[in-house]
């Protein structure tokens, strides 16, 4: 078994110990794709789907990630991509950033917008 495949199985477990927060739909060598449970008021009667689609060089180079579900969210662009979160810069992903590290990241970020930051997403839409 190849490296990225242990790695890959040893990330699916981590995701399947979010009970509460993220269900797991299907995984491959290419992408992972789950349903995020937010807790906040707005949001936590709903379930997005996620995509986190693992790049060529994975796990040296970030997942790319994007809302499947359609979300209207002040940080997130209607085409599904996140435009606040830390893990979408260089210098804060880490190789040894987990998926489930990036989900929990995501469900805050959904659970606690920032419209104020210098691009919000859906703001002149």
């Amino acid at each position: 078994m190849s490296g990225i495949h242990k790695r890959l199985i040893t990330e699916i477990d981590k995701l399947q110990k979010l009970s509460g927060s993220f269900i797991l739909d299907s995984a491959s060598p290419d992408a992972v794709i789950g349903r995020i449970l937010p807790q906040s008021n707005i949001f936590n009667q709903a379930g997005f789907q996620i995509e986190l689609k693992l790049t060529e060089g994975y796990p040296f180079k970030r997942p790319v990630v994007r809302f499947i579900t359609r979300i209207y969210h002040p940080n997130i662009h209607p085409s599904g991509h996140i435009k606040f979160h830390k893990f979408l810069y260089s210098e804060v992903y880490k190789p040894t950033t987990s998926l489930a590290e990036i989900v929990n990241e995501i469900i805050n970020v959904i659970d606690d917008p920032n419209p104020n930051t210098d691009h919000p997403a859906n703001f002149g839409i």
